[in-house]
């Protein structure tokens, strides 16, 4: 009698089924770790956007909350209104009160201080003297897509596109700031000034 070999391994058909099947395994893998990265690459890039927008709102409402009636002078030594708004390639600029002194430098407590918009982003200007200094360099505050439009609250109650003081001490009693965002309402940014001189 004799033992006939008993067939070992896989036939062909059976490999290239197993194969099929890996494939298509391989293929729902990859898809789902591909929407997992973008699903994570989204939700950073939105969680950056809310996090520099709450940045920005931190610096600008606590600058204009410490606006002072206190009008500056340029290089030039030509006086200067206390607040300024839409001159210059500027949004607006002011003198603040506030101004921690850290290392005991020789500089007042007040800043003077502008926002201005570039190609890409808006940014915050410092002044180390509110009369006759040049500009420290800028700082970008906020990333933006298209320039944002500003409006000013006045004594009476209204509204106003431009910022239009009768006198150099005056100061406008809210900014109201309104940044365009894609595929979404403008973010509107109302900020009191000068709290604690109204």
């Amino acid at each position: 009698m004799t033992d006939e070999p008993t067939p070992n391994g896989f036939t062909l058909v059976e490999m290239l089924v197993a194969l099929a099947l890996f494939a298509v395994i391989a293929v729902g893998a990859l898809g789902l770790l591909r929407f997992s990265v973008d699903a994570e690459l989204a939700s950073r890039a939105k969680t950056d956007s809310i996090a520099a927008q709450r940045r920005f709102l931190s610096v600008w409402t606590a600058d204009l909350a410490q606006a002072v009636p206190r009008p500056s002078r340029d290089t030039s030594g030509t006086a200067r209104p206390a607040f300024e708004a839409n001159t210059d390639g500027m949004i607006i600029r002011f003198t603040r009160s506030g101004w921690d002194n850290l290392d005991s430098a020789p500089r007042p407590g007040l800043q003077k201080v502008e926002y201005r918009v570039t190609n890409t982003a808006l940014v915050r200007v410092g002044y180390p003297y509110p009369d006759g200094a040049a500009a420290d360099a800028p700082s970008e505050v906020l990333p933006l897509t298209t320039p944002p439009t500003v409006r000013f609250r006045t004594k009476d109650g209204n509204w106003r596109d431009r910022w239009e003081p009768q006198l150099s001490t005056e100061l406008p009693v809210a900014v109201e700031l309104l940044i365009p965002q894609k595929g979404v309402p403008p973010l509107r940014i109302v900020s009191l000034v000068g709290v604690n001189y109204q």
